[in-house]
């Protein structure tokens, strides 16, 4: 009667003139990357202040700083403010620490195995699975996130060639479909987003003892197989969830060095106080409030792809800036320093030789000494061209206009612009043509 009550609530609210303008409802079925992280003391607040968390996950992310957009339900910031698997935090969000997909497949069918792991967790199964049902029915989109616990609790096995040879198969065929079969009974219409898995091989907990380039490689193609087919698995469902590519993040994780966003570089190691410049929270397992946001992107993205919503992704500069207390511009501040003009602005010329401080630092050339970086010609039959700094690159786009009465200026088609192995950029007239040329730079959004 009382799930029966709550998908009633939830088509009385769909139909009101109030919903159209309130935040998205989100559901989430979770681990610990998804609860609030105000509640996880072990990894989340620095350790000369164990009960102040500093970090953030993305249902807190989206409550803080996308209010009016969506919602993972009322905060109850109380510990102990709920009788099952949760301990505080959003009425709609079930990320429960410790949960695999097998323990959730477990939980939502009433069928506990004798997992030394499981035994801990089994007897909150009943009145969380009865929360669930109680609170599904208000949810407009429902996000299930779950798989690095699955992932982590096999990876020795994984490494070294010894798993269940149907271990990852199971993972999905089995395990994720019943905890999507199950939403689908109480809730067939409602949209689901299924988010791929992160591979915990790019964390430094995992990376710090599973380091043989070899065997990483291969557990690696292991990993990226098995979520290519969760997105298979998704694609063969009717109606079919929409995926969010959080195994995304952790590509980055692996290929990119540094890890950086807009010339700040954040480090891979963790470090006992979390401060805002740090991938990993202290335990180098669960990912900071930098890449919560990028999960957020991602599920945001997702969302907005399914329902046709405007859910807004965090960006470089606000993830920098309002999320995590930083000088979006620092990278610019520390170059200008260093060619000892400090403080001097972007739109500065101080060598007055027509290039702004902006344009200098993404072209790499001293803003205190005269420059001519560019080559050639902008005419027709010949080219114009320039060597970007690909340190420069990473704060400031850099982009070439043209012109035939030096007042109206257009981007260079993609098809007239071409970038050599070496980096170099050359540009090229409309046939026929004669016009001019410029640079624009502007620090990333």
């Amino acid at each position: 009667m009382t799930r029966l009550l709550s998908i009633i609530i939830a088509a009385l609210l769909g139909i009101s003139g109030v919903a159209a303008a309130a935040p998205l409802r989100v559901l989430a079925i979770g681990d610990s990357m998804t609860e609030e992280y105000a509640y996880e003391f072990p990894f989340s607040a620095p350790e000369s202040q164990p009960t102040n968390a500093n970090t953030r996950s993305w249902p807190e992310l989206l409550r803080i700083f996308r209010p009016t957009e969506a919602s993972l339900g009322p905060l109850e910031a109380t510990g102990g403010s709920y009788l099952d698997l949760r301990n505080a935090g959003h009425e709609w969000n079930f990320g429960i620490p410790g949960m695999t997909m097998i323990f959730w497949k477990n939980l939502l069918y009433n069928t506990p195995s004798d997992d030394k792991d499981e035994k801990v967790l089994k007897f909150g199964y009943g009145l969380t699975r009865d929360a669930l049902e109680d609170e599904i029915g208000v949810a407009q989109v429902v996000v299930i996130l779950l798989g690095a616990n699955d992932l982590k609790k096999e990876y020795n096995d994984l490494f070294n060639n010894t798993e269940d040879p149907e271990f990852l198969t199971e993972l999905v065929s089995t395990y994720l479909n019943h905890i999507h079969a199950w939403v689908r009974i109480l809730r067939p219409n409602v949209p689901i987003i299924v988010c791929t898995v992160p591979d915990v091989g790019a964390t430094p907990q995992i990376s710090g003892t599973y380091n043989i380039p070899a065997k990483q490689a291969s557990t690696r193609a292991k990993i990226a197989a098995f979520n290519q087919a969760v997105i298979t698995w998704a694609a063969g469902k009717n109606p079919a969830p929409t995926i969010a590519r959080l195994d995304r993040l952790t590509d980055r994780l692996f290929d990119e060095h540094p890890f950086q966003l807009n010339g700040t570089v954040f480090n891979i190691t963790p470090h006992p106080e979390n401060p805002p410049t740090s991938i990993f929270c202290r335990d180098g397992f669960h990912v900071a409030t930098m890449a919560q946001a990028l999960i957020a992107n991602e599920i945001m993205v997702a969302i907005n792809a399914k329902l046709g919503t405007n859910l807004t992704p965090f960006s470089n500069r606000e993830i920098l800036q309002n999320l995590l207390g930083l000088n979006p511009d620092q990278p610019y501040l520390t170059w200008v320093s260093g060619a000892g003009l400090p403080g001097s602005a972007m739109n500065a010329d101080p060598d007055h030789d027509g290039l702004p401080n902006v344009l200098e630092f993404a072209m790499g050339t001293p803003p205190g000494s005269f420059s001519r970086p560019l080559t050639g010609s902008f005419a027709p039959g010949r080219s114009l061209s320039w060597r970007p700094d690909p340190l420069g690159l990473r704060f400031a786009n850099l982009i070439p206009q043209e012109s035939t009465n030096l007042t109206t200026w257009t981007p260079v088609p993609p098809a007239r612009t071409q970038t050599a192995g070496d980096g170099t950029v050359s540009v090229t007239p409309a046939a026929g043509s004669k016009g001019f040329v410029r640079l624009q730079a502007t620090p990333k959004p």
